[in-house]
């Protein structure tokens, strides 16, 4: 059993990115759900031309949210 108050250091990575996993895609999988190349999706991500706004994780790491991929596809949440 998980102690809730067990400090964040003491956790493994895994937790947050399962955590995140829920709300977000990467970019692979945000492109593949939208039916685009990955590499066609950051460019226009850089190009601030993306279909849906990703949120950046780090400078060369985007994600995307689910919901904003499930609308755009046309996908039920």
């Amino acid at each position: 059993m998980t102690d809730l108050f067990e400090p964040t250091a003491t956790r493994g990575q895994g937790d947050e990115r399962e955590h995140l996993d829920c709300f977000f895609y990467s970019e692979a999988e945000a492109a593949d759900r939208l039916g685009i190349h990955r590499t066609t999706l950051r460019t226009l991500a850089l190009a601030g031309k993306s279909p849906v706004e990703p949120v950046h994780v780090t400078e060369h790491r985007r994600l995307y949210r689910r919901i904003d991929i499930h609308r755009l596809a046309g996908l039920d949440t």
